[in-house]
């Protein structure tokens, strides 16, 4: 059991920071949650979430064409 944890669950979170739609993701969550402490309305929050949405599905089609 230590074995497998050490091997898929270490891999599978290295390989998830090594991400960059992974960080994309957490960034565009802490915009949704911080928007009122940054001082942004629901318009800036929605264009800085499809922004994001862009470069998360960017990466996706760049990875797909990398294997």
């Amino acid at each position: 059991m230590k074995k497998f944890l050490e091997k898929y669950v270490n891999g599978m979170l290295m390989k998830m920071f090594g991400s960059r739609k992974f960080w994309y993701t957490i960034v565009g969550i802490l915009t949704s949650v911080l928007s009122e402490k940054f001082g942004l309305n629901a318009e800036e929050v929605k264009g800085i979430l499809l922004s994001i949405s862009a470069l998360v599905m960017g990466q996706g089609i760049a990875d797909i064409n990398k294997k």
